[in-house]
């Protein structure tokens, strides 16, 4: 297996690299354990003690819980490999408080976490509207969890495709015949095919099986990830934990062949 780093965004929040040498049943494999088994912190219960704005309970309570939060997987454990067996201590949670009676929009960077290193990502996300006379006073606990219980826990979105070898001809007649039948995009100032160019999915498809002017072979034991982040952990974060939860769940499996 072959694994080579593609690209990075300037935030450093999406990255693609190339996987070589698997099959797709792995490469869905490690998509699904990117989405659904990598934990993640949110807000899961919300103790509302003052709400007298014009959304209900039940409405804030929704939101807080989409509100992504910054993790620290090496200080937190899920409650139910926690050592106080899921009744809530400081290694499996933490708090986070919100008390306001301002006029306007309240946002996440108004909630106050007891932990410094659990903080909202995205300080302008609204929260709820406040009237003159409406206040707002809360208690929201995060935990760790997984995008399979919700998709509130998934760390960000993961796709993949076949890479492609692509070969182009830039003959003047196939030009002149085909031109039309491909995207624009693909083609430089001088109104030739840039290979370059052809570099996503979607504009692989489209040339695929037009003309000789562009030729698509897929290669079937090989695959293009494109991962990104909703900001709670680096990519690179989530890959290795990605892995490592395969792992812990293939050393599980064994165990109990053994005790068969």
């Amino acid at each position: 297996m072959e694994v080579r780093f593609l690209e990075k965004s300037k935030d450093g929040m999406k990255v693609s690299f190339l996987v070589r040498g698997i099959t797709p049943y792995f490469a869905n494999t490690i998509r699904r354990a990117v989405i659904e088994e990598v934990p993640t912190m949110a807000i899961e219960d919300v103790e509302i003690r003052k709400n007298n704005s014009i959304l209900y309970d039940e409405i804030i309570a929704h939101r807080l819980g989409l509100i992504p939060l910054k993790t620290d997987l090496k200080a937190y454990n899920l409650r139910e490999e926690c050592k106080c067996k899921g009744e809530g201590c400081a290694r499996c949670q933490t708090t986070l408080t919100l008390k306001t009676s301002a006029t306007g929009i309240i946002t996440a960077s108004q909630l106050k976490s007891k932990d410094s290193s659990i903080v909202p990502i995205h300080d302008d996300m609204p929260i709820a509207k406040l009237g003159k006379g409406q206040s707002l006073e809360l208690e929201a606990t995060a935990i760790l969890g997984k995008g399979k219980v919700h998709s509130k826990w998934s760390p960000g979105h993961i796709y993949y495709y076949n890479e492609a070898k692509i070969t182009v001809n830039n003959d003047e007649k196939l030009l002149e015949q085909f031109k039309d039948k491909y995207p624009s995009k693909i083609f430089d100032k001088s109104g030739k095919v840039d290979r370059n160019l052809i570099n996503t999915p979607a504009l692989i498809d489209a040339c695929e099986g037009v003309s000789k002017l562009v030729e698509i072979e897929r290669k079937e034991d090989c695959f293009v990830f494109v991962l990104e982040s909703w900001g709670q952990l680096a990519p690179k974060t989530i890959i290795l934990e990605a892995v490592n939860q395969l792992e812990n769940q293939l050393d599980e499996i064994n165990e109990l062949i053994k005790a068969k």
